[in-house]
Parts: structure tokens; sequence; C-alpha cells
């Protein structure tokens, strides 16, 4: 299943403006050659970038590092090839950098941006060889009861705010109430709103709990930021499921799917099984560079409940285990088989 990087850029920058009206224009500020256009995103970043103080990354050795190759005779390759190499390091799924006009590549960094094709996840193989009577919302779940009355929902984005999340998946939970456990897949589709997946894990709290802590640049300083915004979920809704879930994950799990499953992971009753996650949790900002490229940036720093970040590095399942390629082509799903055989 190869991925669209054009059109996931699209959903994602949609994403992000939905974020902050803030596009960060830089075309005033600096000509158009290689030298300010190296300058400005350096800068963009040293200014509003969020995850300095959770990486391990010396901006201004990184500077000194790549401003030497950078020169006004270089072609636009080479400066493509420079700036990655400068965005490289940063190891987030939100920092992108994307060459409009040219026929080089969207860059995508982190352990999502390495992967070309999904090899462990088709909906399509769960769709015909695992759902009988599957059901979809207008907007945001498909769903279904397996064999031996367990719950399947996989989750196509949290594109929307409260009022459609809540009323769309109180659909479904009336639906799956009396089965004996849940899988809810993360794998595949896009990002979205953190307020979405609060409301969902709303619906299966037993209690208030303090999941995760948010907060964003408010000064060009690495350290200059918003007062922690505390993020909590407790029991709301006409339902909860207190039931056995499990939740399936993988490398595309990223954004506002990992940080449901922050509120998530926090439940007794939930058990997180397949790949560590993509690693990319923070609000990111559009921009625009001076030679007319885009790019995006992370402006803020999210941790969970405990002040832990699992930035660049995304968050471990309790047990690992993925499908594979070979096994999507004979119509096989062994994550989602294991986690069936769990609950049923």
């Amino acid at each position: 299943m190869k991925m669209n990087r054009i059109y996931f850029f699209v959903l994602t920058l949609l994403a992000m403006l939905m974020v902050s009206c803030e596009i960060m224009n830089l075309k005033s500020e600096y000509s158009d050659n290689a030298e300010d256009t190296f300058e400005a995103l350096w800068k963009s970043f040293d200014e509003h970038y969020g995850g300095f103080m959770v990486k391990s990354v010396n901006w201004d050795s990184m500077y000194e590092e790549v401003q030497p190759s950078i020169s006004e005779g270089i072609s636009e390759e080479e400066l493509y090839e420079q700036l990655v190499r400068l965005l490289s390091p940063l190891e987030d799924p939100h920092v992108a950098l994307v060459p409009v006009g040219s026929n080089l590549p969207t860059f995508w960094g982190g352990r999502y941006g390495r992967i070309d094709t999904i090899r462990d996840f088709n909906l399509d193989v769960v769709k015909e060889n695992y759902l009988s009577s599957f059901k979809e919302t207008k907007n945001l779940f498909l769903y279904d009861v397996m064999e031996g009355n367990v719950g399947y929902v996989h989750i196509k984005h949290f594109g929307f705010g409260e009022g459609v999340t809540e009323n769309e998946f109180d659909e479904v939970l009336d639906e799956l109430k009396e089965t004996k456990g849940m899988i809810i897949d993360l794998r595949g589709g896009s990002g979205g709103e953190d307020i979405a997946g609060k409301v969902i894990a709303s619906r299966f709290a037993d209690k208030s709990y303090h999941y995760m802590n948010t907060r964003v640049k408010a000064g060009p300083a690495h350290d200059d930021f918003t007062d922690a915004e505390q993020w909590f979920i407790q029991p709301e809704g006409p339902f909860q499921y207190h039931k056995p879930v499990i939740i399936l994950t993988n490398v595309q799990t990223l954004s506002a799917r990992e940080t449901f499953l922050l509120a998530m992971r926090v439940l007794p009753n939930v058990t997180q099984i397949g790949d560590t996650t993509a690693g990319g949790f923070s609000n990111a900002n559009p921009g625009e560079l001076p030679n007319g490229w885009g790019y995006a940036i992370s402006v803020g720093e999210w941790t969970d409940g405990e002040g832990v970040s699992f930035e660049g590095r995304g968050i471990p399942p309790d047990f690992y285990l993925k499908s594979n390629r070979a096994e999507l082509l004979m119509g096989k799903d062994a994550l989602l088989e294991y986690a069936h055989a769990q609950l049923k």
C-alpha cells in the first residue's frame, strides 16, 4: 500500500491550519537565494521549534556544521540535501520540508519519514477477512462485532471536535456495549484534534485521570513556553466501557492518534499491542521559505501526565507484534488475530 505523500501533506496542512492561523511566511525578510533560505529555516526553528528541551540536538552546532555547505551557486538538489541534513537530527515526524515547484520529494522527519510503504496493515484485508457486517459512521469510525462477541473499531481520523466525535462514538459504543472485549485499531488513518481523543477515552474511564501536559512556544529562547495545560479524562457520556480493551498500533500511529493513546494507556483495562508509535505529538505550524518551499515545524512540548516525553521515540507497546507484507498479501493480519484470540 503505497503512501501518497502529497495527499498526506495536504491532510497534515489542513490539520495544522485548524490548530493555528499563523502561517510563517519568511519571504518579506529574506531574498530567495540559497544562503537566505538556509538562514530563514534555521532561525525559524531556533525561535519557534518546541522540541529542543527534550532532544539531544545542539542547534547552534547544526548551524556550524551545515552552513559552510551553502553557497550562492548551490543547485536546488544540493540545497534540499543540506536542509534535510539540518532537520534530520530532530527525529520529528511533524517536521517537514516541501520543495514546491521541483521534482524533489517531500521530506518528513523521524521514523515515519523513513518508510515508503506500510507493510504491516491494510484496512481492506481487515474488512474482507475478519469483519462480516461492518458499519461506518458518517465521518470517523468503522466498526463490527467479530466472532466470539469481540468488538472492533477502526478510527479513521480525529479531524472533528467534541460534538461530532461524541455523537458518532456514542453510536458505536451503543452497538458494542454488550461485547466481551474491544479492539481499537489505530493503524492507518490520519491525525487531527487532541480533544477528539479525549472525548473517546472518557467513554472508557472509571475515574478521573491526568494523562497529558501540553505547552507551546511563547518566545524565541528554547525554554520560552506558555504555562502547561493539564489534560484529564473522567467518566462521561451515557455509558462507559470497562471490559478489556486492546489497542493496536504501528509506526503509522501518529499525532492525535498518539495523544489518544496517552489517554487510554492510563486505564487499567487497556493493553497496547503492536509496534512502537511514530513519536510526533506536538501541534505543528506550516511555513513558507524565501524560495517558495514549504515547511512544517513542531511548536510545542507534549508529555504524559507524569511529564515523560515520547517525542521522537514513540510509545512502546505492552506486547510487541506486527503483521508482515507476505501475510497481508495472503489476507492474514497476524496482529489482529492475536488480539482477537486474547479477547474471545
